[in-house]
């Protein structure tokens, strides 16, 4: 008999641990809502002075790294996409759980959702990302008809259909990412939108807002009374205003009903010189990285002038927001390279930047004295060039591999967790086995960033009458 019920229990655990293993790959990984809310349980306990709050105007608006590196604040962004008040309600109770904060900013820009549901994807979203057992079941029962229940508190029912999306990332811890680890929530958007009309007019008639949303609008707001932390209600900057206006001002209007702050951002625009040409990223009113730093740089004095709030530069326990802005600067280090055209101007921040790891394949009839081909050889400190076919391999601004002038050579190298470069006689300048060598009549160049642990970019320089183009394509 004992043999017997060893048995079942060894069968019963590889069950569950093989249950776990699968449910674990297949599970969705929103950074809107479900992984910030993972990161969040891994904060250590108070040591998140500002908490944010909302929807994706919260996190794509408001850059924590930036408060930290220009003001000491240590922040997080816990948001989620649409993200309704009875779902702010419960990411509430679940960082009260861990965090005192000294300040809590809420941004209440779904005060005009008007109806009892969302769309399904944003439920999961929202939902599928809280720990406490109690308080995802209380969160889905709410925020999902009746109907529907099965299908959110069953895992089997969400992921059935994901086999056939599934990637690599799926695999990983922190989806491979190293920007999991020093993660606070925020969303940077990049490419700008310009069709925008800016004829807003003043507004100041108000809608009542939706029985459902002020009713959870108000439990937030006495929620937070209860464990008596400063509370500021706000509305980021958007162009959506003039059909919206009318339910921020509901809230405004609640917020004096309580004496608690609140400010709506869409008044003062010139205080933070929002440019509507460059400053917003798509048709919803998200700002970009751009308006989002602006924006960021002003909320941040304000939050400074007006709150008690420690600086915590400097202090080893607050290592992980360091990271997080060096993080930020270089994904945007990184992306604003892949906008040169211009080869001169591209390698003076190619080489001025740290953490890339750089493969070079040069193909064809250049000449070693040709402009371009000078300009990579005195910008790495290439001792000797060759023709037809050379390649290089720069690791931090320092040669680490010449192929020597020969036709015949190999070089591998793990530069990252999850990742290997591979240069293989002309044929191959790879990462992970896909090759790109685009240009076999010039210059070919892949930029990896260990730091990030992102491949940056991947340009090729065509040779054509008697010159290498110094003109980027990709």
């Amino acid at each position: 008999m004992k043999i017997k019920a060893v048995k079942i229990v060894l069968f019963i655990s590889m069950f569950l641990l093989l249950l776990y293993l699968v449910t674990s790959i297949l599970k969705f990984k929103y950074d809107g809502g479900i992984y910030s809310l993972k990161i969040f349980y891994e904060q250590e306990e108070n040591t998140i002075d500002v908490l944010f709050l909302g929807s994706s105007h919260s996190y794509s608006h408001i850059v924590c790294s930036d408060l930290y590196k220009d003001y000491g604040i240590s922040s997080y962004n816990l948001g989620g996409g649409v993200q309704p008040f009875w779902n702010t309600y419960y990411y509430l109770k679940e960082a009260l759980k861990t965090q005192k904060p000294k300040l809590i900013v809420i941004d209440i820009f779904t005060s005009y959702i008007y109806s009892d549901f969302i769309d399904n994807s944003f439920i999961l979203d929202n939902n599928l990302g809280i720990k406490s057992y109690i308080n995802r079941i209380n969160s889905i029962m709410i925020s999902a008809d009746k109907s529907q229940w099965n299908y959110f508190f069953n895992p089997l029912y969400q992921y059935h259909n994901r086999y056939s999306s599934l990637t690599s990332e799926d695999f990983l811890h922190y989806k491979g990412y190293n920007k999991y680890i020093y993660w606070k929530g925020e969303i940077l958007l990049y490419k700008p939108y310009t069709n925008i009309n800016t004829n807003f007019m003043e507004n100041t008639n108000k809608i009542k807002m939706y029985e459902k949303t002020e009713k959870y609008y108000r439990a937030i707001i006495e929620l937070i009374k209860k464990y008596n932390i400063p509370l500021l209600l706000i509305k980021t900057p958007t162009f959506l205003n003039n059909d919206y206006q009318v339910f921020f001002n509901s809230a405004h209007e609640i917020a004096l009903e309580y004496n608690v702050d609140f400010i709506n951002f869409n008044d003062n625009y010139s205080d933070y010189n929002l440019d509507f040409s460059k400053d917003f990223a798509d048709q919803w009113g998200h700002l970009n990285y751009i308006g989002a730093k602006k924006f960021t740089e002003y909320l941040g004095k304000y939050l400074k002038d007006h709150y008690d709030l420690p600086d915590r530069r400097g202090d080893p326990k607050y290592y992980y927001w360091e990271m997080d802005s060096k993080y930020n600067y270089k994904e945007i280090y990184n992306f604003e390279l892949k906008q040169y055209t211009n080869f001169n101007e591209y390698i003076e921040k190619v080489k001025n930047a740290d953490d890339y790891v750089i493969g070079i394949t040069m193909l064809g009839n250049y000449k070693n004295n040709d402009t371009v081909v000078q300009s990579i050889v005195t910008n790495f400190n290439i001792d000797n060039v060759y023709s037809n076919n050379a390649s290089y391999v720069i690791d931090n601004n320092k040669l680490i591999y010449s192929s020597l002038g020969s036709n015949q050579y190999l070089f591998y190298d793990e530069i990252g967790r999850y990742t290997d470069l591979v240069v293989d006689s002309g044929k191959k300048l790879s990462i992970n086995r896909k090759n790109y060598i685009k240009e076999t009549n010039g210059i070919n160049i892949l930029i990896y960033d260990k730091f990030t642990e992102k491949i940056v970019d991947n340009i090729y320089l065509e040779y054509k009458e008697n010159s290498v183009n110094y003109i980027i394509e990709r």
